[in-house]
Order: structure tokens, then C-alpha cells, then sequence
């Protein structure tokens, strides 16, 4: 599968756990759809990465060093970004799920959680998923 513009996907994880982040990098290989995966330990960097060339899927963890991962998204956004985007968090609350709600974050998913369900929720925020999306936003 391919974005919009006929390359492959690009995918951003956000995981400040080294660990976390190679299991997710490793399970990404079952997605059988060509991809371009990065990882970043943080927000900002995320952001520096972003500005340089967008990504069509973000994954992100909630709890990060410096910005949070909803702020990410909700700065992503200020800056005319929609990707389709995942949240994962060790932290749930009602707190969290409401920040997520409010940044209408396409899916979120507690620690620990099954590479599986990991997977069928990647495959879900892919590009057609994504386009149709995007009709809905643009009109």
C-alpha cells in the first residue's frame, strides 16, 4: 500500500523507551504493505523530523520527556498536519482519554497491549483508511 503520492508510507514512532520502540519496530514487519519506519525518543524531535519530510502515520506514546504526545498531535495539527495517528500509554486515566478524545486522536491503546492488536490497529490507520479521512476533512 501506498500514500497519496505513490511512495511508500512513512510511519513516525515516538517511544522515549528504547525496548518498547525496537519490539514495535520489529512488529511492524507483519504490516505486509511497504513502509518507511522512523523512531524518535521525543516530541521535538518528532517535530524537527516531521518538518523535514511529513509522515503519513504517527504512533506515539502518551507519557514523554519534554511534550506529551497529545500536544504533539495538537501541534502537528496547528501546523496544518493531519496524519492518522495512534496514542499508546502506560498512564491510562480519565484524565488521558479525555485529552485524547479532545485531540481526536484516531485510536489509543493502553500498556501492555499484544503485538497483535498492535498490528490490526496499524493496518486500520493506513492510507486508504487515511484518504477517506482526509475527504472527510477537506470536504
Amino acid at each position: 500500500m501506498v500514500n497519496t503520492n505513490g511512495h511508500p508510507v512513512r510511519i513516525l514512532l515516538v517511544e522515549d523507551d528504547n525496548n518498547i520502540g525496537r519490539i514495535i519496530e520489529l512488529a511492524m514487519r507483519s504490516i505486509n504493505t511497504p513502509y518507511e519506519f522512523e523512531s524518535v525518543l521525543s516530541a521535538e524531535e518528532a517535530l524537527e523530523r516531521w518538518e523535514a519530510q511529513p509522515f503519513d502515520l504517527l504512533i506515539s506514546d502518551y507519557n514523554l520527556r519534554g511534550m506529551n504526545g497529545v500536544r504533539l498531535v495538537k501541534t502537528l495539527r496547528e501546523r496544518g498536519y493531519y496524519p492518522a495517528t495512534l496514542m499508546v500509554t502506560a498512564y491510562d486515566s480519565a484524565e488521558v482519554r479525555q485529552a485524547v478524545k479532545e485531540a481526536a486522536i484516531d485510536s489509543y491503546m493502553t500498556k501492555p497491549f499484544f503485538i497483535d492488536e498492535l498490528i490490526e490497529n496499524i493496518k486500520q490507520l493506513l492510507p486508504a483508511n487515511q484518504q477517506m479521512r482526509e475527504r472527510i476533512i477537506n470536504g
